[in-house]
């Protein structure tokens, strides 16, 4: 595709280099002749995981030119650079912002939940269009500093919840409105998360390994507090369920499930919040969780508060399942409860009307799929909007997150003030909001 980093420039990049330092010669050389070409000149920023997965979709759009790949670790980059061996290979992100600002126009942030919000502020505050994973950050502050800063910028934004555009989802909102279910007077959702994914409600590991030569540790850790390499209990995939990087089960996959209630019934702000689950220790999320939600009542529900209630570690409703004969169902999936019938939504399975002998000549439709990377692609070039923009995502990420404050405080009932973003019966509460940020790695939030 394009000119880049030689064939040394590559193998520097796998062979352990630790600092901050950029690997490759700059692109200056390319800026106008990628812009006269009319392509997406995008730079990847985490190139390992499901920044390989986020990486090769976008890729895979004919207008997309990637120039510049950023991951902290030297194997990913490598791996990366095969792929594509012309675009810059580059450890540390602030670099990529410092020295070639100008020759990119897109970036996509496929890294750990404590470094969403330093590295898409960075991008929206350098006017780049960004493609940001789930959840959107790791404290609700940063969600709300980040949906700002994409206002401001005028960016074309997407979140990472390719669910949203899949088959199975478009078919519930089409069975939800055609009005089978009717009005919704309650929802549950729930994930088998983290059970078999990652580690929770366990303790700080004691001891320290050594670090791969591959890992630059200290940018691993960007804002999050200085800690000892545990060998595969961080990177790069266990994290998630560590409270100073990730969001446990409910920010990891709250986002993919709790979409379609938010979404198909157009909620606010939730007026409370209360957790009836263990409470989670100073290092990780609790083993498993049920927090109960309340929203105010819209046209599309019933009258009062409507209740909405996330069960993770693998704790679906059984009774409320039962009683509608439910059978089988995905271990991920949204159920709503309307005045009618209710409507089981997965981003897995077909969705199903119950009970089903009340619905057998209801036929299930077949949805229509939309390539999310590539319709984040195409508005980039102006042609479309995207389904998932920070505005949105930044709320559902939002509603995620304060799940994992009212852990904080098993049994009580959290009024949240949305408007003034405070618990204003419990002030306490408000310091789970946001997070402290390591020396030297500071940004500004507002």
């Amino acid at each position: 595709m394009s000119a880049g980093p030689s064939r040394r420039s590559i193998l520097s990049a796998a062979g352990g280099f630790a600092g901050a330092g950029v690997l490759a010669r700059p692109l200056d050389f390319l800026r106008e002749r990628r812009r006269t070409r009319g392509l997406v000149r995008h730079a990847a920023i985490g190139v390992g995981g499901m920044g390989a997965a986020d990486l090769e979709q976008l890729a895979s759009h004919g207008a997309m030119d990637v120039v510049a790949l950023c991951d902290v670790d030297s194997a990913h980059l490598a791996a990366a650079a095969k792929l594509f061996p012309n675009a810059r290979a580059v450890r540390d992100w602030r670099e990529l912002f410092r020295n070639d600002a100008p020759v990119f126009d897109s970036v996509n942030a496929t890294i750990p939940d404590h470094m969403h919000a330093p590295v898409m502020l960075a991008a929206l505050r350098a006017g780049k269009h960004v493609y940001g994973q789930k959840p959107l950050t790791r404290t609700v502050a940063e969600a709300r500093a980040v949906a700002r800063a994409a206002r401001r910028a005028g960016s074309v934004t997407q979140m990472g919840i390719q669910n949203h555009s899949n088959a199975h989802y478009s078919a519930a909102l089409e069975l939800f409105r055609a009005g089978h279910i009717g009005r919704v007077h309650a929802v549950h959702v729930w994930s088998d998360r983290p059970a078999g994914w990652w580690p929770q409600g366990v303790e700080r590991a004691s001891g320290a390994d050594p670090v791969p030569d591959t890992l630059a540790w200290n940018l691993w850790l960007g804002v999050a507090p200085e800690r000892p390499y545990k060998k595969d209990l961080y990177h790069p995939f266990s994290w998630r369920g560590f409270a100073d990087f990730g969001t446990g089960a409910q920010g990891d996959m709250g986002c993919h499930l709790m979409d379609p209630a938010l979404w198909f019934l157009g909620l606010a702000a939730p007026l409370s919040i209360r957790s009836d689950g263990p409470p989670p220790n100073d290092e990780s999320y609790p083993l498993w969780s049920r927090v109960r939600y309340e929203f105010p009542p819209n046209a599309l529900t019933t009258r009062g508060p409507l209740p909405l209630t996330w069960h993770d570690g693998g704790k679906a409703p059984k009774q409320e399942l039962e009683e509608l004969a439910a059978g089988p169902v995905d271990p991920n999936a949204c159920l709503f409860f309307g005045e009618h019938g209710a409507l089981l939504a997965s981003p897995y399975l077909p969705p199903r009307l119950l009970p089903a002998e009340k619905f057998a000549a209801v036929p299930i439709p077949a949805g229509t799929a939309v390539n999310h990377w590539h319709q984040y692609v195409d508005a980039v070039r102006g042609k479309g909007t995207t389904s998932a923009p920070f505005e949105y995502a930044a709320f559902l990420t939002e509603v995620a997150l304060l799940g994992n404050v009212a852990l904080r405080f098993p049994h009580e009932t959290l009024a949240w003030d949305a408007k003034r973003m405070r618990f204003p019966e419990r002030p306490e509460a408000d310091w789970y909001l946001s997070s402290p940020v390591r020396k030297g790695w500071d940004f500004q939030e507002s």
